[in-house]
């Protein structure tokens, strides 16, 4: 017997190459989005002597992310990601940025304990409130993670960021290490430590006075009791009162830690705290950062 071709069965033919259209998109698609509330104790990024202000922020992220495989144990990821950040405390803080992103995955073996290596680079445009802040940031990193139990996890990885501005006190480059160990304590709950080292630009403010020579820093005579503040500031009004901007060399050492429970198949809460200390020869200064959040994956 002769299978019908009518415009009935016709019909159906493309609901069913849509279909399976859709199924392989949803296979070969990953997106997330996260939404985060963080409180910083030094958004100013300077001494005791220089000013340090605290500050609220809302932070939230989508990206996705399209792979396609290129061997056995290799494969493509290709996307973009759009961030945001809102101070509540300072808003000439706030900024925009959207972009691209390309990812080099390669699985060492198969199975889940198999290693992972990945080469990622970024770039994405900013548009921030001040527009002095405005411009592009180029990012590469290259992270290395396994899984040794069913429950551990651990990375470690590198990362280059260079971020070009229409001040030129705003630009800034950098590299960094980072080790991540996670670890599932059930179902539910999943903990996070994070240990990080940077080295590079900082941009760093301290409280300026009006003098017959201009802006300088407060309480400045000869010396700050820390970074050399005395020349080279650009007067800014990003916070309530006169600060000067200055672009130091420095490196930083962070620790920090983070909980997740899961209150959904793909929806999770994220708490978490990070200590840091940025230092050069003259002297340091510290940053305590606590974020509340949740994060989602499509």
């Amino acid at each position: 017997m002769t299978p019908r071709t009518g415009p009935g069965r016709l019909r159906l033919r493309p609901l069913a190459v849509a279909a399976s259209l859709f199924g392989l998109v949803r296979a070969l698609v990953a997106a997330d989005a996260s939404a985060l509330v963080f409180w910083q104790d030094n958004v100013t990024n300077t001494t005791s002597d220089g000013g340090r202000l605290s500050a609220w922020t809302v932070a939230v992220n989508a990206a996705d992310e399209w792979r396609q495989p290129l061997a056995l144990n290799d494969a493509l990821y290709y996307g973009g990601e759009v961030a945001g950040d809102a101070c509540l405390s300072y808003p000439r803080l706030d900024q925009l940025s959207a972009g691209p992103k390309l990812a080099l995955v390669h699985k060492f073996g198969l199975g889940a304990y198999a290693p992972l290596l990945r080469l990622d680079a970024a770039v994405a445009g900013i548009s921030a409130r001040q527009s002095m802040r405005s411009g592009w940031t180029e990012r590469m990193s290259l992270g290395w993670s396994r899984r040794f139990t069913e429950a551990l996890q651990l990375g470690l990885g590198g990362e280059w960021v260079r971020t070009d501005t229409h001040a030129s006190i705003f630009s800034t480059t950098s590299a960094g290490l980072a080790a991540d160990a996670t670890y599932d304590f059930t179902d539910v709950w999943r903990g996070k430590i994070h240990l990080g080292w940077r080295n590079g630009d900082v941009v760093s403010y301290y409280r300026a006075v009006w003098t017959y020579w201009g802006w300088q820093p407060a309480g400045y005579y000869g010396s700050s009791g820390g970074y050399d503040y005395g020349s080279g500031g650009r007067p800014v009004d990003t916070f309530d009162e006169p600060y000067l901007a200055y672009r130091l060399r420095a490196h930083t050492w962070s620790v920090g830690a983070a909980l997740s429970p899961a209150i959904g198949p793909n929806t999770s809460l994220v708490f978490s705290c990070e200590f840091a200390q940025t230092e050069n020869a003259d002297s340091r200064y510290l940053n305590q950062v606590v974020s509340a959040g949740v994060a989602h994956r499509f």
